[in-house]
């Protein structure tokens, strides 16, 4: 029943929220293991909750969860101005900024473009195809000579006649998979709409412009951060301009402990069963800013200004402060280094609670028809999935030893370890901008996937082209060389949530022993439980000529061909009678979830189950058809129950099972007592069956 409550309201929310978003909808990578939202005008909508808000690793589809950016912003100050009112402004700042969400009304979308080297792969689950929310085939231009992946190119105008153009660039690569390259073209145009044949501001020369970039980052914010506690306690710090180091510059924010629980909870380790819920560093950097309009090398004395305010002190327009106010944001010249070395205590103290960063540039002088170019890169750096289940764990039952450290000390060093995996992401991504974009090393193309669940198995088959006349091989040759490189598959699987850690579960080609096939069995599964997978295709690195990874083979994307929408769910076939109907577990005890999460995430839609993992019951040896009823020991009806079941995507039509997440009708959590049912059946040509009763114990 939660299905039908919870789900289908979802999905037209997600509808409306793209279809009334007009012809300059925002676009998503969702390529690699970082997933990021370019919205028409550089800056977050009011109402934008379906959106990739740097969600890692590999985004959510469904839920949206892992989020780990709340709102973005592009401030443009110029001083000595005239508006198109011909009003003299001794200095002005067109805010786009995350506090602003009226930026639209000034901020004038021109367009937003996105282009892919290969077109998304078709996902098939038991007949049923899967659709992507954000990302689909409609929504991009399918450009087999594009310079990487993906490339979305976004133009707005603004206020002060600035129209800028931005182009940003994501990877499959998974050694690349985790940063996005965002370059920014300022124009003085005159334009100040979305109307470029009329120029309302024209011969216009600014002086003294600052370009100020914001980010709003919260790690992991909707799944391990209390949001809604009001703790926010991050710390944030600024890394650039170190001796001997070739690093441009960054802020980096990270989880920390707020105090205010009775253990450290820095990474927030679930009090269920200890994963750490938040172990990323977000990050966003410079990796170019021209010199002036006539001279494009890069200025390392740029950026001007590097700040961080916590949130009640940032200054905006809504909150009413002045245009000089703002301008000196931007121009301040302070060279922040971060909240964590400030000397407070917690990173939720008022002074540091929340913190928002900016990087500016300036100051510029720009003559109408000139333009100034800044490159950023967003990333993100973390432990793993499964450093994060496992050893989180270990620290919840006081095992953990890590570096020599044991407890909390062990589990802040092992996430510490973030870090150091993100200077290597953005040493990464300088390397990519200083070499081209296209230096990115190519693996072959992702296959289409399709997936049956049967009886004690899940087959799988992937494949290229049409699936009437398709290849079991990648058709298309290495896309910097032209030679074909192909080498093998490699298949990976999680259980129970698409957003779980995924295993390699099997491999063929390369040096496996095993030949290239394009089919497998799975035959290593359990009964009711939901299953997702992914392929990837690699090469044999002969063309892989880069410096940063020379001879390395090179695996497609990561995630490209996951299923999500539906779970491949193995079954016993459909019983012919009414004799072997019963509850499993029976007594149920709740035991929180294996995979992560905790019990309070009470029905959070992170899969195609909608409800919590841990409270699965599932009614087995029914028949093709049943109705159940669930009464309480006096007698009470708390539930009723189809199967198949149309508001639950897990629900297989001629299985013997059906599951429930104790949800009653009325939306009520079951509680511990004695339950008992009856069950109506019928078989697949609705000829009926009988009835059968049983009783089943819950504990809580």
């Amino acid at each position: 029943m939660l299905k039908k409550i919870i789900v289908f309201p979802l999905i037209v929310l997600m509808m409306l929220t793209l279809t009334t978003s007009g012809p300059a909808q925002w676009k998503s990578h969702e390529i690699g293991d970082l997933w990021l939202s370019m919205f028409p005008v550089g800056s977050r909508p009011n109402y934008a909750p379906i959106a990739d808000l740097m969600t890692y690793p590999g985004g959510d589809f469904w839920g949206q969860t892992r989020k780990n950016c709340d709102n973005t912003g592009v401030w443009i100050g110029v001083k000595d101005w005239t508006d198109k009112f011909k009003q003299f402004k001794t200095f002005y700042v067109s805010e786009g900024g995350f506090l602003n969400y009226d930026a639209q009304d000034i901020l004038k979308s021109i367009s937003n473009r996105k282009w892919v080297r290969q077109r998304l792969p078709l996902v098939d689950v038991n007949e049923s195809r899967e659709q992507r929310i954000l990302d689909n085939r409609t929504s991009s231009t399918y450009k087999p000579d594009l310079l990487s992946d993906e490339m979305i190119t976004t133009v707005w105008a603004t206020d002060v006649g600035v129209e800028v153009t931005r182009n940003s660039w994501a990877f499959a690569n998974p050694q690349h998979g985790s940063y996005i390259i965002q370059e920014f073209i300022f124009k003085n145009t005159g334009n100040v709409d979305a109307k470029t044949t009329t120029i309302e501001l024209p011969n216009q020369n600014l002086q003294g412009v600052y370009f100020g970039f914001w980010r709003d980052f919260i790690p992991c914010g909707d799944y391990g951060h209390e949001q809604m506690g009001g703790e926010h306690d991050e710390w944030c710090h600024y890394y650039g301009n170190q001796p001997g180091d070739t690093l441009r510059g960054f802020w980096y924010v990270y989880d920390g402990d707020n105090f205010r629980k009775t253990f450290d909870d820095t990474g927030d380790p679930s009090e269920i069963n200890g994963e750490l819920l938040s172990p990323q560093y977000v990050s966003f950097g410079v990796l170019h800013a021209d010199t002036d309009v006539n001279n494009e090398l890069d200025n390392r004395s740029q950026p001007t200004t590097v700040n961080f305010w916590p949130r009640q002190q940032v200054h905006s327009h809504t909150k009413g402060d002045q245009d000089q106010t703002l301008y000196y944001d931007l121009s301040s010249g302070v060279q922040s280094q971060g909240s964590d070395v400030l000397g407070v205590a917690s990173p939720w103290d008022a002074q540091v609670q929340r913190p928002e960063t900016l990087i500016a540039f300036g100051p510029y002088d720009i003559p109408f028809g000139q333009n100034v170019r800044i490159v950023l890169f967003d990333a993100v750096g973390s432990i793993s999935r499964k450093q994060a289940v496992e050893l989180g764990r270990q620290w919840k039952n006081g095992s953990l030893q890590f570096q020599g450290k044991t407890g909390d000390e062990a589990k802040n060093a092992l996430l510490a370890t973030g870090k150091d995996s993100l200077h290597q992401i953005v040493y990464r991504a300088e390397w990519t901008w200083r070499n081209g974009i296209a230096a990115v090393p190519d693996g072959p193309e992702s296959p289409n996937l399709r997936l049956n669940a049967g009886p004690g198995k899940v087959e799988l088959e992937w494949y290229y082209g049409n699936y009437g006349a398709h290849s079991t091989t990648p058709t298309a040759p290495d896309v910097d060389t032209g030679v074909q490189d192909f080498s093998g598959y490699r298949l990976y699987r999680a259980e129970e949530a698409y957003t779980n850690n995924y295993t390699k579960i099997w491999e063929c080609g390369g040096n496996t022993g095993v030949p290239v096939s394009n089919t497998y069995t799975d035959r290593n599964v359990k009964r009711g439980v939901g299953y997702y997978y992914f392929v990837t295709a690699f090469d044999d690195g002969s063309q892989n000529s880069s410096s940063i990874a020379r001879g390395q083979p090179v695996e497609s994307s990561l995630f490209s061909n996951r299923n999500y929408q539906f779970a491949a769910v193995p079954f016993e076939g459909a019983h012919s009678n009414m004799d072997s109907i019963y509850v499993v577990p029976n007594p149920f005890h709740v035991q929180g979830l294996e995979y992560g999460g905790t019990v309070a995430e009470d029905w959070n839609i992170e899969s195609d189950i909608g409800a919590r993992i841990e409270d699965r019951i599932s009614f087995v040896g029914l028949p093709a058809k049943a109705l159940i009823h669930i009464f309480t020991s006096s007698g009470d009806l708390v539930a009723k129950l189809e199967h198949p079941n149309p508001y639950n995507l897990r629900s297989v039509p001629e299985s013997s099972d059906e599951m429930w997440f104790q949800i009653t009708d009325s939306w009520q959590t079951l509680k511990s007592g004695v339950y008992f049912y009856t069950v109506e059946g019928w078989n697949l040509q609705g000829e009926p069956l009988g009835f059968a009763k049983g009783k089943f114990v819950v504990i809580r």
